[in-house]
């Protein structure tokens, strides 16, 4: 895979978020299936789901970030779907396969485009957004990865899952030098 990272683009080479969602990934079939990466930055994990024969669809809030994930698609001969979008807002509804999210998890608001891979807002607005969202495209088969750090506040990303009767399974857990990184699955609460 080449990937190239424009300026203000999440680096995936420098943190391990990206390269630990593509590690467990490759545990599932892809082939064919329909997947939809959220905060796709660089669009490294749309571009391993597309050379795994994946039908992609990549998002992202910074516009910077989507024009990059076309440069890689193109880079790597890959068709890739590339959708400008603050999560759901001009995400047509429909069946997903996948969900990944590799969120922002820092309690600050953003001052610039390249800020909003790391914080998510000073009161979670991102994950209470997120939460409000994903129960229109949850279907019994649909699989949602989410990864997160021990750095962030997952207790109180986990409240507001709850509230909005979402529940965070933990399927995976990865200690890279000091700080420990989560896979979590999400799913509808059953009443």
């Amino acid at each position: 895979m080449k990937l190239k990272v424009f300026p203000g683009v999440f680096h995936p080479g420098f943190f391990f978020s990206t390269k630990f969602l593509i590690s467990h990934l490759k545990k599932y079939e892809l082939k064919n299936k329909k997947i939809l990466e959220f905060g796709a930055g660089s669009g490294m994990i749309s571009v391993f789901c597309a050379k795994n024969s994946s039908i992609v669809s990549a998002s992202d809030i910074n516009k910077t970030a989507v024009d990059n994930v076309f440069a890689n698609a193109k880079l790597n001969n890959c068709s890739i779907t590339v959708i400008h979008s603050d999560l759901f807002d001009s995400i047509p509804n429909q069946f997903f396969d996948f969900i990944i999210i590799n969120p922002p998890y820092f309690p600050k608001d953003a001052s610039n485009e390249s800020e909003l891979a790391w914080f998510c807002g000073s009161d979670f607005q991102y994950f209470e957004k997120l939460f409000n969202q994903l129960p229109d495209f949850l279907f019994p088969e649909t699989i949602v990865l989410m990864v997160l750090s021990e750095d962030c506040n997952i207790k109180m990303i986990e409240s507001i899952a709850k509230k909005n009767n979402i529940q965070m399974k933990l399927k995976e857990s990865k200690k890279f030098f000091r700080e420990a990184n989560f896979i979590f699955q999400l799913h509808l609460i059953k009443d």
